[in-house]
């Protein structure tokens, strides 16, 4: 008995070594690589986009990628990933991190670490401003259009169960379906839906934000499972802008008072919550 009771805590101290070293791989590789590989998005502006003069990715999360770099001492290199292939370019190890606007939900913690918020926003539905949809009820049995992959199709179907769901690419081609009446309605969170409204000109048909928020979510970065010092790293970066007042600076920037949207903070940097998970 005493030696199954001592096989067992050998083994038992065994695999607790090898998480450690595992877990250690992953911040030690960044660190001797001297890179930290981001997979960003560059089509949601004013978060993530390639800047049109410049031909370089830009935005929030490109600029919160980068400081979270240089907190580790590395060079950021940054990855173009699209939603719909993100996480697979994190789990099969061809990036570092996602800094992508991954948004919290219990099937993707299963998949992936999720660093503490660095965003919080709500997501409303979008409807043109001559349509007569004046509530989210009034979009019962209509079409609407989303993005593949996104963790607001089945939020959508919950809350309205029978609204015909067709899904695209990427935010732009649902905008320009719900712009050629193809779709009633899109939803989006509220910094993309103004820079989308924004950066297609003065022809499109103008856009209204039902009031009703389908949800508000915050997302953080991601990172491959078993990397606790990588996710406690990060968390300790996201607190320390929050402290030194970088985190504002970074948010007025992009999203707050200093830029076109005028949105005010509703998060703190690093900060967990209890209704991170939603689905």
């Amino acid at each position: 008995m005493k030696l199954k009771l001592f096989l067992a805590a050998a083994v038992f101290a065994g695999a607790a070594c090898l998480s450690t070293m595992v877990s250690a791989d992953q911040l030690d590789d960044i660190k001797a690589a001297g890179t930290l590989n981001c997979g960003v998005l560059t089509n949601s502006p004013p978060l993530g986009f390639q800047d049109p003069k410049t031909r370089e990715p830009a935005g929030y999360e490109i600029e919160l990628c980068g400081m979270f770099a240089k907190y580790l001492g590395v060079k950021p290199q940054l990855t173009p990933v699209s939603p719909q292939t993100r996480m697979a370019e994190l789990t099969q190890s061809r990036v570092d991190i996602l800094s992508s606007l991954l948004s919290y939900s219990k099937e993707r913690a299963e998949q992936v670490d999720f660093s503490g918020a660095y965003i919080a926003e709500d997501f409303n539905f979008v409807v043109l401003d001559g349509s007569n949809i004046k509530t989210v009820d009034d979009l019962s049995g209509q079409r609407i259009g989303l993005v593949k992959g996104s963790v607001l199709i089945p939020l959508t179907e919950k809350r309205i169960p029978d609204a015909r769901i067709l899904s695209f690419e990427t935010s732009a081609a649902s905008f320009l379906a719900l712009q050629q009446g193809k779709v009633k309605a899109t939803v989006y969170r509220y910094s993309e839906g103004k820079a989308v409204h924004r950066n297609a000109g003065d022809d499109i048909k103008a856009l209204r934000f039902l009031d009703e928020p389908l949800l508000s979510m915050p997302s953080g970065f991601a990172f491959r499972k078993g990397s606790p010092e990588l996710v406690k790293t990060a968390d300790e970066f996201l607190a320390s802008i929050e402290k030194s007042g970088e985190g504002q600076k970074l948010y007025d920037k992009w999203l707050g008072k200093d830029s076109d949207l005028k949105a005010t903070r509703k998060f703190e940097f690093g900060k967990p919550q209890s209704t991170w998970f939603t689905n």
